[in-house]
């Protein structure tokens, strides 16, 4: 292969990725052109890509992101997959599709350029999807202030409750009606 075809193969890659910092490589051996077509498929579906890469050319393109610890996981063949609505869901549907097909192998990945391990793949499937920890943060936010805003005004929503019983005629303390008091004798 000449020279000029491996930089555009190393161009190619690098614009499909597109600065993405967070991908996963896998094996995909032992999958038969159906099952790897559906898989390719189900990826699609959550905009999900995938690409097979040239080790060779994988590994410089790889050290030139920052990412050349992926190095070590670019044995044999091997798959980048990137994209989706997060890393997180990246991984969980990584390993449902690697639970259900029990071929394909996950060999590692970067997130956010750090490289991590088929083991910390798993830990990252456990962790809730970026719109929970969103509404998680704001929730925490929020609830100082509810509860600011509550205490404030439960002093006036107990005085209103007071003069709203004053202003029906609650009852004496000895059963009878209370009487108001005459206007001309609050005016003298």
């Amino acid at each position: 292969m000449s020279k000029y075809v491996k930089e555009m193969m190393m161009d190619q890659l690098k614009s499909e990725l597109d600065g993405s910092r967070s991908l996963l490589l896998l094996d995909l051996k032992g999958l038969d052109a159906i099952t790897e077509f559906q898989f390719r498929r189900d990826l699609r579906k959550k905009s999900i890509k995938m690409r097979a890469l040239k080790n060779s050319l994988a590994r410089r393109v790889f050290t030139d992101m920052g990412m050349d610890g992926l190095s070590k996981f670019l044995e044999g063949p091997s798959v980048a997959v990137w994209g989706g609505a997060g890393v997180a869901e990246l991984a969980k549907e990584i390993s449902d599709q690697v639970k259900k097909l029990k071929k394909p192998e996950i060999k590692g990945g970067a997130v956010d350029g750090v490289v991590i391990g088929p083991a910390q793949v798993e830990d990252i499937t456990k962790l809730p999807s970026r719109e929970a920890l969103i509404g998680r943060v704001v929730s925490m936010a929020l609830s100082p202030a509810q509860r600011v805003v509550s205490l404030a005004n439960a002093p006036a929503a107990g005085l209103m409750s007071q003069l709203k019983t004053l202003s029906e005629g609650a009852p004496d303390s000895d059963g009878g009606e209370a009487e108001a008091p005459p206007a001309e004798a609050a005016g003298a």
